[in-house]
């Protein structure tokens, strides 16, 4: 967890009791249709913002030969490894693994065949939008 996790939760949190005032305020006033619409609205926004925040969605998983050309450390903590395939394309792989990033930056410059694999589900902010590299081979060519 960083501090952008803790400031999405935050804003969750006060858009929660937000919403439970006015279905107090609601509930005294006797405007009991007013409370399912509150939560209709609530439950709106919770979800779009948790989503945007923290569901991370990425079925491509699969395996990519090429020539690492740069490993950079992200603010988050995550790694990013710039990935060489053809002359003209240059791809972005996302490492968290400190043992991986190690061996990436040993490797800059050779060429090695990485393994990816899939990420859905709920996952914090300082962690790959995309799924990571689980491994890497070096290849002797």
């Amino acid at each position: 967890m960083n501090w952008l996790d803790i400031i999405f939760i935050i804003a969750l949190a006060v858009i929660t009791l937000i919403a439970l005032i006015g279905q107090i305020i609601a509930i005294k006033d006797e405007e009991y249709s007013f409370i399912g619409q509150i939560f209709i609205i609530w439950l709106m926004i919770f979800g779009l913002i948790f989503c945007i925040a923290f569901v991370k969605i990425d079925k491509r998983g699969g395996v990519s030969v090429g020539t690492i050309t740069a490993v950079d450390k992200n603010f988050f903590g995550t790694t990013r490894m710039y990935f060489k395939t053809t002359e003209n394309n240059e791809e972005e792989y996302c490492i968290e693994a400190t043992k991986i990033a190690d061996i990436a930056k040993e490797n800059v410059g050779k060429k090695v065949r990485i393994f990816y694999g899939t990420r859905v589900g709920v996952y914090s902010t300082g962690r790959c939008d995309e799924a990571p590299i689980d491994h890497i081979d070096i290849l002797n060519e």
